[in-house]
Parts: structure tokens; sequence; C-alpha cells
């Protein structure tokens, strides 16, 4: 009895880590997951496997993002790594290089600086707001950023270069503002989540379209959780 009661507290634990919303957020991806595995007869069992995996651990990595939980970069370690593979069996050069250059290494910044930056009272981290002036430097940077990436993913006989320079470059930005802890990284995911959206409709990745459509309903969530959590941030401070 006692090793059953053990069992069902972590279960209850484990169950009330995230908000009904958040499982749901997780339940759904991990069912679209499972169905388009299921009727897809073109892709090879190996792409699909790790296509799962993306998809399955990505969500969990974006849902506790959204809670300011720093649990979110070991998940995010382990999406990384898929989706590198399933990009460049993709032909997405500009996707390859983002993750395997810029989020990999900045996985590890990003868990130091959220563990120096914990509200310890709401188990979450510490969110800040961004002034006027950075907001029009990072929107210069983004918009001069896109033509040098088109440039040379062109140079590569990348596919959808347009999308993949555009996607590459908010995202350098949105994940640099995840790192420092600004809300305003959420706006930029909702634009990068539209965008993934409609990268993978055109290759037809059924698997990915469906993670970043839920992706893309987690940003919103993510903007408003975060403006609460930057405006006590700020009140107690």
């Amino acid at each position: 009895m006692k090793v059953l009661d053990g069992n069902m507290k972590l279960l209850m634990k484990f169950v009330g880590y995230m908000t009904a919303f958040q499982w749901f957020e997780v339940l759904a991806v991990i069912g679209f997951t499972i169905y388009f595995v299921v009727i897809d007869k073109e892709s090879s069992t190996l792409y699909l496997v790790i296509n799962s995996i993306s998809a399955i651990c990505g969500i969990f990595c974006v849902v506790l993002c959204a809670a300011g939980k720093k649990s979110q970069y070991y998940w995010g370690f382990i999406n990384i790594a898929a989706y590198i593979v399933i990009a460049t069996m993709s032909k997405y050069y500009g996707q390859v290089a983002l993750n395997a250059l810029y989020y990999l290494p900045t996985q590890f910044i990003g868990l130091y600086l959220w563990k120096k930056h914990m509200n310890e009272d709401l188990d979450a981290v510490k969110t800040k707001k961004m002034k006027v002036t950075q907001i029009i430097i990072y929107l210069i940077a983004i918009v001069g950023g896109v033509f040098i990436f088109r440039y040379i993913l062109e140079l590569l006989n990348g596919n959808q270069t347009w999308l993949d320079s555009i996607l590459l470059m908010i995202s350098l930005v949105a994940n640099a503002l995840m790192v420092l802890r600004y809300k305003e990284q959420w706006a930029l995911w909702i634009i990068v989540d539209i965008i993934t959206v409609v990268l993978w409709v055109l290759a037809g990745d059924w698997i990915q379209v469906s993670m970043w459509s839920v992706y893309l309903l987690n940003a919103f969530y993510g903007f408003y959780k975060w403006s609460k959590m930057s405006k006590i941030n700020a009140e107690n401070e």
C-alpha cells in the first residue's frame, strides 16, 4: 500500500506540474504525431521515429517555456538534435544552421542564466519587458539579416529561401530574447510559428505541421503568461 500511495503521489505531482491547457497541448501533438505516423506510407521508418521524437520533446519544451520553467531546456536539447536531422533531410539548410550553430549552444547559456534568475514564489523565471529603443534596434537587425541570409541560402541552393531566411533571422532574435528573459520574444515566436507551419505544409510533412500549429497556440498563451509574470516581477522590484 505504501508503494502504491507513493506512486500515486508521484503521478499526481507529475500531472500537476502543468495546467490542464498545457496537457491539452502536449496530448494534441502526441495524438497528431501518432496519427500521421500511422497513415504515412512514403517516409522511412527512421525519418518517422526521429520526427516523432522531435515533435514530442518539442511540445514539452515550448509548453514549459511558456510557464517559465527551466526544465524546458532539458527537453529542448533532444528536440533540437532531432530537428537538425529532419531539417537536413528536407534541405532546409537555414533551419539546420539555426539549430546546430545557435539553438544548441544557447541551450546551455539559457539554462545557466535562467537558474540565476528564478522567482522562487512563482517557481518560474523572472521575466522582463523591453524598452521602445531596444525594440527598434532588434527590428532593424532582423530586416538587415533577412537579406544577408537569403543571399547565402541561394548560394547553397536551398528550398524556399525567402521563407527560410525570414524564419532564420526572426528566430535568432526571438531565441536571444528568450535567453535574456524578455516577454516580447513571444510576439516573434508567433511570427516564427506561422511561417514554419507554411514551410512544412509546402514540404508535405504533417507531423511538423501539427507540431508547429500547436506551438503557435502556445505562443499566444506564452505572451499572456509572461505579460502577467513580468508585471508581477516589476511590482516586486
